[in-house]
């Protein structure tokens, strides 16, 4: 996808610097739960209670922090760069809550998804526009290949649990790529709808759910076979998905200008409820005692998607819709967290200790 930005936009990026600086004792190094929120159009990395919603630090990053992953060491955070020309990746060390490194993708731009691998030896990035996965050598932070999905706009990548395999959502050409991560080779496009993007493996690694947005449709793909087996209607602007309960309830966010968290009733395929969030509702998060789910918004006064799945955004320049709270036994928005404009990609983060 392609922004074109306001001067909105690049007041807040001029001004990103200006990021809040909070206790930095107050992050328990037991390995209690922290929630990470990137806040792409401040270029910040909030560091969340997800007890009680309040902001324990927000960190500068590099560029339009746009997804985010956490290495399974639980030490390191690597963050996309979208903004064109979207050339970097930012490294953070999460324990001592500073960006230390950024890695030049030279030639690889409009850096998008993130995904590394269970086996913690590389990190993985869509290069969306030119039909490339760019793999990162994490020991190194140093790129080693750049492998080719076969799809337009590969705008999310996913490794699979047993390490072997890449998928990417294809927006364009409406498929997902099945990727040999050993030898980089295609094993299968699956053909899934038009705006291919977010996608969720199911608790058993059997299935792999993906939104369609264009089509307004979620598609489920058979991974041992590699073939669509179930395709449903999910109005709206769909963008990311999240299992939660055992896989009994799927999130699914709508990035309307009334955003909305879709919360469906996963065994039926039947739509639970509809809960209005902030505008161009994106990412989202469970809390790890599933009491709560966190969505970000785009923060847009104005948004819509071009032929071929260009975004034209008109972005706020101060205020924000801010991170969500929705409260999973009543289905209500229990809270509203203020990390920085734009909160976006979130995980859960625990503390590895010292």
């Amino acid at each position: 996808m392609k922004y074109f930005l306001s001067f909105a936009f690049v007041l807040v990026c001029a001004i990103s610097g200006a990021y809040s600086q909070g206790n930095r004792n107050s992050i328990d190094r037991k390995g209690k739960p922290v929630l990470l929120v990137a806040n792409k159009h401040s270029n910040t990395l909030s560091f969340v209670n997800p007890k009680t919603f309040k902001v324990i630090e927000t960190i500068p990053t590099g560029p339009n922090p746009h997804e985010i992953a956490i290495t399974p060491d639980q030490r390191f955070a690597y963050l996309s760069s979208y903004i064109p020309p979207g050339n970097t990746i930012s490294v953070v060390d999460l324990v001592n809550r500073k960006l230390v490194k950024q890695i030049n993708t030279g030639k690889y731009i409009r850096i998008h998804g993130v995904a590394i691998a269970p086996d913690g030896k590389n990190a993985y990035f869509t290069a969306g526009q030119s039909g490339l996965v760019v793999e990162i050598d994490i020991s190194t932070n140093e790129i080693t290949r750049a492998i080719p999905t076969h799809g337009k706009i590969s705008h999310m990548v996913y490794v699979s649990p047993d390490n072997k395999t890449l998928y990417t959502g294809n927006e364009t050409s409406g498929d997902v790529s099945v990727i040999d991560r050993a030898s980089g080779k295609l094993i299968a496009l699956v053909k899934t709808g038009k705006g291919a993007g977010g996608m969720a493996f199911s608790a058993d690694g059997k299935y792999l759910w993906v939104t369609n947005e264009t089509d307004e449709t979620i598609a489920i793909i058979d991974m041992a076979i590699n073939s669509v087996v179930e395709t449903f209607k999910c109005p709206g602007i769909i963008k990311r998905i999240r299992f939660t309960n055992d896989d009994k309830i799927a999130l699914i966010t709508s990035w309307t200008e009334e955003g909305e968290l879709i919360v469906l009733d996963v065994p039926n395929r039947k739509e639970i409820k509809r809960i209005r969030v902030g505008d161009r509702a994106i990412g989202v998060e469970v809390s790890p005692n599933k009491k709560y789910a966190f969505v970000g918004c785009e923060d847009s006064q104005e948004a819509k998607v071009l032929p071929g799945g260009v975004e034209e955004l008109t972005l706020k320049s101060q205020g924000s819709d801010g991170v969500h709270v929705i409260d999973m036994k009543k289905l209500k928005v229990k809270a509203v967290i203020k990390t920085g404009l734009g909160p976006d990609p979130m995980a859960i983060w625990l503390p590895p200790g010292k």
